[in-house]
């Protein structure tokens, strides 16, 4: 069989000269700044759907510059059986139309995969009667399953978190399946794509890239959307080793110089962190590398090994200065915890992309201004001010659904980015617009934020290149009002 993925268009419209792009890949959010991002997910599937013996093709169509009518004519071309897409909540609407679009001209296949659709499984099948079938959770393995059981006229009964349809009925058969051994998949099918198309803000040296080291968490923060609907709050992880030879595959097949490793929490085991760093520093693996921590797990000797190792930047999901809303949202850790992180990162050179979402149920106007003077405080190369957004299957949006928090009708408002989703009482949605790019812009603008990035931009010309491009990414944002 022949088995197509393809990740669409931001919008409808979309042409390479756009200014708009995709970015992000646990929160997606248009974009002005030109980040580009790949399905990490994908590309484990289409792995697996090899060792299968099935022919995999791949279309990333802003990556590509490939519009909407180019990427049908692409489709014709293939004529593939059955066509993957990771739908995203932003460009759902996107990922509908093609679908029509493909099933009135072909008789293939077509099943849409990830976290927006697994909780709506049923809605967007009734949404779109051209959908075939929806992958609720880790598909991996299912995509494979379902390939074979389509090629073989088998039954669907038995594939984990498959939806479907039996005469107009919609069905939904097993609960999604739960890898238990990570090292058991292949190093994902990276020669799909090309990495020098993909750029995020933060990263320094390129070709770059993303991987997954582990899946799930055990923490219970209320809005965190992976554990809730792709991996539950079991945590599953690859060995050291299996981690050092997918980066030294990177590395050494495409040249690959920094990787941004998207775990939800990456130091679970501490023991796990701290061989994988050995094995890089033993086979002399010279590969820049940013992880997502939680800043109650680390100490120093920890972030002094991993800066030994090439790790340059961490990401700290922060959120809020206040206790209060921190132990609301169930985030586990103590306010002075994020300080501790950070300053421990910066005395030993390691940079910090802290992030903090203003506008939670609880919040006020009052917790608002601490949480981003606070921030300011840290003053951190990088800070992320979203805005909390209730997404699909998530504890967040059943509660803000029942409380009538939920003011955005449209799926493409839900992105954290610079509109809110959410309204309440003590703070509007107009409310937390305001703030959101009243702290991006004060942040970005600061003497001691602007004095810090200048010493940065004197390091090398990759770091003089990147503070350039921060620039431009900057005013870019500026024009659009945005922040």
């Amino acid at each position: 069989m022949k088995i197509l993925f393809i990740d669409s268009p931001p919008t409808l419209d979309w042409t390479s000269s756009s200014r708009f792009t995709k970015g992000g890949r646990r929160w997606p959010s248009l974009t002005v700044t030109g980040e580009k991002t790949y399905c990490y997910l994908n590309l484990s599937a289409a792995a697996v759907l090899r060792e299968r013996g099935q022919e995999v093709y791949y279309i990333d169509c802003q990556a590509e510059g490939v519009t909407l009518n180019e990427l049908l004519e692409k489709t014709k071309e293939i004529a593939p059986d059955l066509v993957v897409m990771y739908v995203e909540q932003i460009k759902v609407n996107v990922d509908l139309e093609i679908t029509e679009r493909l099933k009135n001209s072909s008789d293939l296949k077509v099943v849409f995969v990830g976290p927006f659709v697994t909780p709506l499984d049923r809605e967007i099948m009734t949404l779109s009667p051209h959908l075939d079938f929806v992958i609720r959770g880790e598909y991996d393995c299912a995509v494979a399953d379902l390939a074979d059981a389509v090629g073989n006229g088998g039954s669907l009964e038995e594939i984990p978190g498959i939806t479907w349809r039996n005469n107009g009925e919609i069905c939904q058969g097993l609960p999604p399946g739960r890898l238990t051994d990570l090292d058991d998949l292949p190093i994902p099918a990276y020669d799909l794509i090309d990495f020098n198309n993909y750029t995020e803000s933060v990263f320094i040296y390129h070709p770059a890239a993303a991987m997954a080291t582990s899946r799930g968490c055990p923490y219970k923060c209320v809005y965190c959307w992976f554990p809730q609907t792709m991996y539950s709050h079991k945590w599953v992880a690859q060995s050291p080793e299996r981690m050092f030879e997918e980066v030294r595959y990177m590395v050494e097949r495409f040249g690959v110089r920094e990787i941004k490793i998207d775990d939800d929490t990456f130091e679970i085991d501490r023991q796990r962190v701290v061989d994988f760093c050995e094995l890089l520093l033993g086979h002399n693996v010279k590969v820049a590398w940013a992880p997502q921590c939680r800043p109650d797990l680390v100490d120093e000797d920890l972030l002094r090994l991993m800066k030994r190792a090439g790790c340059i930047r961490i990401l700290w999901g922060c959120e809020s200065a206040s206790q209060e809303v921190l132990d609301r949202m169930k985030k586990g850790f103590k306010v002075a915890d994020i300080e501790r992180a950070t300053r421990m990162s910066q005395k030993l050179g390691i940079e910090v992309l802290n992030c903090f979402m203003l506008g939670f149920p609880w919040d006020t106007e009052a917790t608002i201004r601490q949480t981003i003077e606070f921030a300011y405080k840290l003053n951190a190369e990088f800070t992320q001010f979203a805005i909390p957004t209730p997404l699909p299957g998530t504890e967040f949006y059943k509660l803000a659904k029942e409380k009538g928090y939920v003011q955005a009708s449209e799926w493409d408002y839900f992105d954290g980015s610079h509109r809110a989703a959410v309204s309440y009482p003590q703070l509007s949605y107009e409310t937390l617009e305001l703030y959101s790019k009243k702290a991006y812009r004060d942040y970005y603008l600061r003497p001691r934020w602007l004095w810090l990035m200048s010493r940065r931009a004197l390091r090398s010309r990759a770091h003089l290149n990147h503070t350039f491009k921060l620039a431009l990414a900057f005013a870019k944002r500026r024009r659009m009002g945005w922040i």
